[in-house]
Parts: C-alpha cells; sequence; structure tokens
C-alpha cells in the first residue's frame, strides 16, 4: 500500500484524460502493435466510410464533412507522425514535402497478412488519376509523382485533394487530411507568397466548426512560437477542437524536459483535448533499415524509460494511443455531427433543385426540337412587349422591374411635351404681345377705317409662330420614348433568350433594325404634322366654343379686378381703345385658336409616337423574328452559352452527389 501511495519525484499532478479512459497496464510490443487497430471497428468504421464516401462523391465542395486535419510548422514531423500510423513511408525531407492536402483512408483488416493501396488525384490539367498500389514502400514515390504533376513544380503547392486509400491489418480505422507544412520563406523556385497560401488553405480547413485539428508540435521548439498552434488558437480558441502532438522529444535539451510534461498534462497552453506526445522514427533508423514495428518497441521503451517522461500515464504518449484517441475522437465528432449533417444535406438539395428550375429546362438537341423553342421563346418576347406598350404590367422575378415602366415612362414624356406646350403660349394679358401685335396691324393698315384692323393672317402668324417652337419638344419627346423603349426591348431580349446568347444576339440586331426604320418613320411623321400645323385650321364649331370659354374668363378676370381696386364701373361704359382697333379680338383670337393648337398636338403626338413605337415596330419584330425562328440556317444560334451549361451540369452533378448523400445519411 505504501509503495502505491509513493510518489515519482519527478511526478507532475495530471489532468484527467478527455474521454475519461486510463490505460492500467503496459501490454506488449505485440499488443501494441495490433492496439494500431481500433478496438472500436464495429461502430467506427461504418461512421468513418460514410464521410468518405461523401467526401468521394465531391460533398465536400457542398457543406463542411466532418474531418481530421493535420497541421504544423514546417518539419516539426507531420509526416513522420502520419506514417507511424498509416505503416506507409510518406515523402521525406527538409523545406515544403507536403506540397498538396493529402487524404488519408486508413482501413483496418482481420487479415494478418493483407495490404492494398490505391491513390487518386487530378492533375493540373484537371485529369483524373487512379492507382492501385502493389506495395507499401512504393507509396511515397507515388505520393511524389502526384505532388508534381498537380503543382508542374517540384517546389509548387496546389490546393487539390490527393486521396491515398491502405488497407492493412496493422492500420486503425481512420482518415485524416494532411496539410503543407508552415513555411516561414520562399526557397528558390517557390513563390514568394508561399507562407500566405498555406495559411489561406489551412484556414479553409480548420476554420471549419467540423474539423478536428491534430496541432503537431516540437517538443524542442518554444511552443509559444508555433505557427501551428497559433492559427489552432486562432479558429479554436477554447481549444475543444484541437488535440497536441508533441514531437521529438529525443532532440530535447537537458531540463526542458519538466517543461514538456507541463505542457502534456495542460499546465501551460490548455486545449480540451489535451496532448499525447510521441517519438517516430528518424532518418537515420530508415535508413538503417528501422520497421515501424521496430520503431514503435524503441518508442515504448523510450518513455517507459526516460526520467521525466514515464511518470505519464500511458495514454499520454505512444503512436498506438494517439490512433485510438484519434478513432475515438473521430467517431464522437461525426456522430455529434451526423443531424446536423442531414440538415445541411437537404437544405442544399432543395436550393440546388431551386437552381435547376430557375434554368429551365434542358436546351433542344435535334433541328425539330431548335426550332420549336426558338418559336416558342419568340412568342414569349411578342406577348410581353405586346403586354408592356399596351400599359399593362408583367409579373416576372426573371425580369427587373424597369421594364414595366416602359409605358409610364413614355406617358411622363408626353405630359412634359404638354406642359412645355402650355408654357410657350403666347400670354395674351402681357403688354409686350399686345403692343407687338397692334404694331403689325399698323404696318399692314392700308385705307381702311381703325375698327377694320384685325386681319385673319396676323393672328395666323403668330399662331404659326407658336406651332413652330413645339417642334423642337415634341421631337425630344419622341427621342426620349425611343431610347427607352429600345433600352427596355433589349432588356427583354436578353432575358427571353438568355438561354442562347447567338440566337440574343440575333434578336438584338432585329431590334435594332426596326428601330432605325422606326425611328426615321416616326420622326418624318412628325414633321408632316408640324407642315399641317402650319395652316392654321379650326372647324367653326370648335373655334366659337374655345372663344367664348376665352371671352368669359376675359370678363371673369376684369370683374375681379375691377372688385380688387373697388370700383364698380357701369355696364354702358363707353367703347374702349381695344375694341375700336380690333387687338382685343385679335389677342382672344390668338388665345383661342393656340389652345386648340396645343390641345391637338399633345394628343397627336404621343398617338403617333405609340403607333410607330409600340405597334408598327413591335409587329416588325414579330415578322422578322418568326423569319429567323422558322429558318433552318438559323438553328446553328440556338446553342446554349457556356457558362449557363456549365451551370446546368454542375447544378446536375451537385444534385446527384447530394441525392446519393442523402440516400447515405438515410441508412444510418
Amino acid at each position: 500500500m505504501g509503495r502505491n501511495k509513493k510518489k515519482n519525484r519527478y511526478s507532475i499532478p495530471t489532468t484527467p484524460s478527455p474521454d475519461n479512459t486510463e490505460l492500467k497496464t503496459i501490454v506488449s510490443p505485440e499488443e501494441r502493435t495490433k492496439a494500431l487497430a481500433s478496438s472500436f471497428d464495429a461502430e467506427v468504421r461504418p461512421l468513418i466510410d460514410l464521410v468518405d464516401r461523401l467526401r468521394g462523391y465531391g460533398l465536400d465542395s457542398d457543406i463542411n464533412l466532418p474531418a481530421v486535419a493535420v497541421i504544423g510548422d514546417q518539419s516539426a514531423g507531420k509526416s513522420s507522425v502520419l506514417e507511424a500510423i498509416s505503416g506507409v513511408q510518406l515523402p521525406r525531407g527538409t523545406g515544403i514535402v507536403t506540397r498538396c492536402p493529402l487524404e488519408m483512408r486508413m482501413k483496418h483488416s482481420e487479415d494478418g497478412d493483407m495490404w492494398e493501396g490505391k491513390i487518386m488525384y487530378k492533375d493540373m490539367h484537371d485529369m483524373a488519376h487512379e492507382e492501385i498500389i502493389l506495395n507499401r514502400e512504393s507509396v511515397g514515390e507515388l505520393v511524389r509523382k502526384a505532388q508534381i504533376e498537380m503543382t508542374d513544380s517540384a517546389k509548387g503547392i496546389s490546393d487539390e485533394l490527393i486521396t491515398l486509400e491502405v488497407t492493412s491489418s496493422d492500420v486503425p480505422d481512420l482518415t485524416v487530411i494532411d496539410l503543407p507544412g508552415i513555411a516561414r520563406n520562399a526557397v528558390e523556385g517557390q513563390p514568394f507568397d508561399i507562407e500566405a497560401r498555406i495559411k489561406n488553405m489551412i484556414r479553409r480547413y480548420i476554420g471549419r466548426q467540423e474539423t478536428i485539428i491534430l496541432a503537431v508540435l516540437q517538443c524542442n521548439v518554444d511552443i509559444a512560437t508555433c505557427e501551428a498552434l497559433k492559427m489552432a488558437k486562432e479558429f479554436d480558441t477554447e481549444g475543444g477542437r484541437t488535440l497536441g502532438v508533441l514531437t521529438k522529444p529525443d532532440l530535447l535539451d537537458k531540463g526542458a524536459e519538466s517543461g514538456v510534461v507541463r505542457i502534456l498534462n495542460n499546465k501551460e497552453f490548455t486545449l480540451s483535448k489535451g496532448y499525447i506526445i510521441v517519438k517516430c522514427r528518424g532518418q537515420e533508423a530508415i535508413s538503417d533499415g528501422q520497421s515501424l514495428k521496430q520503431a514503435l518497441e524503441v518508442e515504448e521503451d523510450f518513455f517507459k524509460s526516460h526520467r521525466h517522461f514515464s511518470s505519464l500515464r500511458p495514454s499520454q504518449w505512444g503512436i498506438p494511443n494517439l490512433s485510438m484517441r484519434l478513432s475515438r475522437e473521430l467517431k464522437k465528432h461525426i456522430k455529434k455531427l451526423l443531424p446536423v449533417l442531414k440538415e445541411d444535406v437537404r437544405d442544399k438539395l432543395l436550393e440546388t433543385e431551386r437552381d435547376l428550375h430557375e434554368l429551365g429546362g434542358d436546351p433542344p438537341e435535334t433541328a425539330s426540337e431548335k426550332r420549336q423553342m426558338a418559336l416558342q421563346m419568340v412568342t414569349e418576347f411578342i406577348k410581353i412587349t405586346t403586354a408592356l406598350t399596351t400599359g399593362q404590367h408583367w409579373d416576372d422575378p426573371k425580369f427587373p422591374p424597369k421594364i414595366n415602366s416602359l409605358y409610364s415612362s413614355a406617358r411622363r414624356s408626353f405630359v412634359e411635351l404638354s406642359k412645355i406646350a402650355a408654357q410657350k403660349q403666347p400670354d395674351i394679358k402681357k403688354p409686350k404681345v399686345k403692343n407687338d401685335l397692334q404694331e403689325r396691324m399698323e404696318c399692314s393698315r392700308g385705307r381702311e377705317f381703325c375698327n377694320f384692323l384685325g386681319k385673319f393672317e396676323l393672328v395666323e402668324s403668330y399662331a404659326r409662330e407658336y406651332i413652330s417652337k413645339l417642334e423642337v419638344p415634341a421631337l425630344r419627346c419622341f427621342d426620349d420614348v425611343h431610347r427607352n423603349t429600345i433600352g427596355i426591348l433589349n432588356i427583354l431580349a436578353e432575358k427571353c433568350f438568355e438561354k442562347f446568347p447567338d440566337f440574343a444576339q440575333r434578336a438584338k440586331e432585329v431590334i435594332m433594325r426596326t428601330k432605325k426604320d422606326t425611328h426615321g418613320d416616326c420622326k418624318e411623321e412628325i414633321q408632316k404634322y408640324f407642315t399641317m400645323e402650319n395652316l392654321v385650321y379650326s372647324q367653326d364649331n370648335t373655334y366659337r366654343s374655345e372663344l367664348r370659354t376665352e371671352e368669359k374668363k376675359k370678363r371673369k378676370e376684369e370683374k375681379e379686378e375691377e372688385e380688387r381696386r373697388g370700383m364698380t364701373l357701369p355696364s354702358s361704359v363707353g367703347i374702349t381703345e381695344e375694341d375700336v382697333n380690333g387687338v382685343g379680338k385679335a389677342l382672344l383670337s390668338l388665345r383661342s385658336y393656340c389652345q386648340i393648337a396645343a390641345r391637338r398636338l399633345c394628343d397627336v403626338i404621343p398617338m403617333i409616337i405609340q403607333q410607330h413605337m409600340f405597334r408598327e415596330q413591335v409587329e416588325d419584330m414579330r415578322i422578322l423574328l418568326m423569319d429567323i425562328a422558322s429558318d433552318e440556317r438559323t438553328m446553328v444560334h440556338i446553342q446554349e452559352d457556356p457558362d449557363m451549361a456549365y451551370t446546368r451540369r454542375e447544378c446536375k452533378s451537385r444534385l446527384e452527389r447530394l441525392q446519393l448523400a442523402e440516400e447515405e445519411l438515410d441508412k444510418i
């Protein structure tokens, strides 16, 4: 009892292991070798296989999948740890050795003599490669070859994934993703921003809450300066997703061991999952032919006999314990995330189905199908255009709201013309107008008495001057409507024919062709209208009615003026000078006719514009587009836009893998 209570003089109080399990005895080397295979095969393997299949479908491009990401500074010993776990020798050396993310899928087999391997990747030309590996000794060379083919360089890096499958009796059920070591400086042949690129790659993995971070740290460096641990802390502040692995304990300076033990016991840089220390074989041991099994024996002897590390709990050191711990952590992680994973897949599936629906049906393939499609598109285009040019509202989310302003915008231009027509009318109350008209009368006077001066020709010339002032505003009104209409027609063409940009271009050419004809015809008719207005004509009934209105208006204004001045003149007041020389009557006649002409112009000009822009052009477009849609020679233009075709393929591919993923998840 006393011996049981006695503490080792190098012992430091420890925190409980994260999973509350403790190995009570030191097992034999043979048993430790077997321990590399997880004791949770029945439960772990199906879960890991599920995630591997989902990643194999490419689902990790759509949603975040549970993963174990291995990160570390350059030469921290990541590859050594992974080769100790997997039993295969990975590329080694100085500088950046891992230059692409390497997904290692390890599958335990009960067949003691079995070893199978496979490597899969896409080269820099997006060509898929898959190769069966005949023996474990060739793995490192094949990985190195894949990295070169993916980067076209011996020193470049790539974001693309290399997948390495290993099935053996001495591997655990585990999948990990090894990421490039964090480089400090670029060497010759490497991009100058190599450090930033590697860190960005690492961030994409460890920034996901679904990722367990395996941070590999050298014992013989100041842990506070380890970039890997800094990055892990950046995205996992509480350390709940990070497991620390300390390497190269045999390179520690004397006196530094106690500090490492404090780290292992979570006394320095706390991680909820804690730390494990391992000793892997170095390059000298490999050169001497030391096997992985022998390396495990050496590792066990090292920790059992070490003056400081022998005080550690057995679960805190060794590759076998790390293997079991990772399998256990990954199993718990996957089980925890399964409900969220199912929900994410369903949400993404619905989103993809909506995207495909918005893309519409598949493009036609045969000439007959293309002709039918072209006619349908033209019919829809003309239907929408007709509706908009008759003032109807077209409610379809694929079109911008601007299209429904076609008629209202034209009406605003017509109203503006009406305002200008009113502003340009001669103000008969202004002395200048009255004096000018009287001077013209005097200049044209012959032998007649002064009360015979009100000649029609003078009023006519004044009216013509007024009408001529409205020609430019009328043409400007037409240009505004014309420009806005053509803009909206082009938008409609882009949207109605967006699947087939070549055909959309043909439609725009038709719009421009009819625009030119319409512009010339409409402008000519507007100018012809102003030529007719020079006739200065009105029906007697129309003129009399307007003249009476103006006379009543004038009398009312005079009466209001008298009342304002406090004067009440008798109705028998004598004849004024205006009545004698006829200026008053001429002014009323001018005002009456200008009102008639303005109303006529403000009705006729908009009608001319609508007739040409909203009817004739639409009809001309319909005829020309129908001819194009019916012409077999134009079927070459019914080709889907390459970007849209790519989007469609991507959507279909995503839909397929999401459906497969949903089926897989429904089985769990």
